[in-house]
């Protein structure tokens, strides 16, 4: 575990043992992805269902004009299932790749950076290693209350999950609590300044010498 290599705090039982949002939150979160699928899945049952009928229909009569019409709208229609829905599976896909990884981990304190994104909603968190440099790099709609109370974007969190997936992060004590993925592409973060890199130096050694025991 990457955490431990940096001589970082890690507790000595899984995050869902100790902390007892998570697993409800890794349940919500899955039941919410199929829900979403399932919706987009019920928007095109009906037309679908509509073109097939008319196609049955105007291959019975031998009629081509409405016969090529049904072939174009079940094609439309598949389309739309497959293509359109593609970002619910994915997304149930990523979930079930976090989640067992999320309930088997530990919480692990790690000192963070977080950075806005242009014209993304999400933000850039960058876990930190012992010498400032960057970890590992995520996107996280982090809550608003967390980032407005960050000192410079700078803060110690937990994280609970693997790190090529991603996983659940928190303030410590466990809430408020969120989810952090990979990035679709990577970018380069901004180069920390001097007052900013004595935050971070700070921070790195918090998470060296956190006592969990205070908060669980």
């Amino acid at each position: 575990m990457l955490a431990e290599e940096f001589g970082y705090q890690v507790t000595s039982r899984p995050a869902a043992e100790l902390t007892e949002t998570v697993r409800p939150e890794t349940e919500q979160a899955l039941q919410a992805a199929k829900a979403a699928l399932a919706n987009v899945s019920m928007g095109v049952t009906g037309p679908a269902f509509f073109f097939i009928v008319w196609f049955i229909i105007a291959g019975l009569r031998d009629s081509p004009t409405p016969f090529f019409i049904g072939v174009l709208g079940v094609i439309l229609a598949i389309f739309w299932n497959v293509v359109v829905a593609s970002p619910e599976r994915t997304a149930i896909v990523e979930l079930e790749e976090k989640i067992p990884a999320v309930l088997a981990s530990p919480w692990q304190a790690w000192p963070c950076r977080v950075e806005a994104i242009a014209g993304d909603q999400a933000k850039r968190l960058l876990l930190l290693d012992p010498d400032g440099g960057v970890a590992r790099e995520f996107r996280s709609a982090i809550p608003d209350t967390v980032w407005i109370g960050m000192t410079d974007g700078r803060a110690l969190i937990w994280f609970a999950g693997d790190m090529r997936f991603g996983g659940l992060a928190s303030l410590p004590g466990g809430s408020p609590i969120w989810w952090v993925s990979t990035p679709k592409a990577t970018s380069q973060p901004t180069p920390s300044g001097p007052r900013q890199r004595l935050i971070e130096e700070e921070l790195t050694r918090q998470a060296v010498t956190y006592v969990f025991g205070e908060w669980l």
